[in-house]
């Protein structure tokens, strides 16, 4: 597989640093009771070793090349099971008790985290490799510049761990943007309860729809509320009117949904 050249329109960029793959199956800790789902396999790099610890391993990859090229290299493999697919419209319903991993593409990384989101019946731990940027905004807390609406639901929904900073050199072709991996881990009831997913996710992305705007003018704009009902709200769930999405936990995101389901 080693001739076959990234395709430009799947975003394709290999890890080649071995010492990084060792660290990131490290980090996921497979063993032989365990079925890993690898989302964008490649050139196999990750899957190699993943072939000698996991009971089982499912690796699905969108390249018909690189698919068949590990079904050549691995195939003999008892454990391996190597699935031609696009991941996003891959059927997870069948598995409990994933661990996954994953080298995403950049800019695919919201689109399969959200199907993760959607999926946390069916998976335990997973070790993923994003854009730096993207990664922080997946684990930032309260208060700093990465926090968002991604890092209220994940924090709502799973435990997370920022892991390590990769650079460009240790992939080809070499991105122009460093990556760092994080871990998440699916909580086993969420962090608090909300009375509608749906409406609660998008009141959080209401809220941080123009970072520099005030709550309350989000809220204006983005659920077409007079100013009026919009403060009436924000004060019976506590919050200040002139507050910015940033500097608010998830439980009060929480309060605030409550409050406007209340009508």
């Amino acid at each position: 597989m080693r001739h076959l050249r990234p395709r430009r329109g799947l975003g394709q960029s290999f890890l080649t640093h071995e010492p990084v793959a060792d660290a990131l199956v490290e980090a996921l800790s497979p063993g032989p009771s365990d079925t890993v789902l690898e989302v964008g396999p490649g050139k196999g790099i990750l899957t190699r070793r993943l072939v000698d610890l996991a009971g089982r391993v499912v690796a699905v990859e969108i390249d018909d090349r690189l698919a068949e090229g590990l079904r050549v290299e691995l195939g003999g493999r008892g454990n391996l099971e190597v699935v031609h697919a696009d991941f996003m419209s891959f059927d997870l319903g069948p598995y409990r008790h994933l661990k996954v991993l994953g080298n995403l593409p950049y800019n695919l990384s919201s689109q399969i985290l959200f199907k993760l989101l959607e999926s946390l019946d069916v998976w335990d731990v997973a070790v993923l490799t994003t854009q730096r940027e993207f990664a922080y905004r997946v684990v930032a807390l309260p208060g700093s510049k990465a926090y968002g609406a991604l890092s209220v639901f994940f924090d709502r929904l799973t435990f997370r761990e920022r892991l390590f900073n990769i650079e460009p050199e240790s992939f080809k072709p070499r991105p122009d943007v460093v990556s760092t991996s994080f871990r998440l881990r699916r909580r086993e009831q969420p962090l608090y309860p909300v009375p509608d997913e749906a409406s609660f996710r998008r009141v959080v992305k209401v809220c941080f729809a123009q970072r520099r705007k005030t709550i309350a003018n989000n809220l204006v704009a983005g659920l077409e509320l007079t100013r009026e009902a919009v403060v009436a709200h924000l004060e019976q769930a506590g919050i200040e009117p002139s507050a910015r999405a940033e500097t608010l936990g998830g439980e009060q995101f929480r309060e605030l949904a409550e409050a406007l389901a209340g009508g």
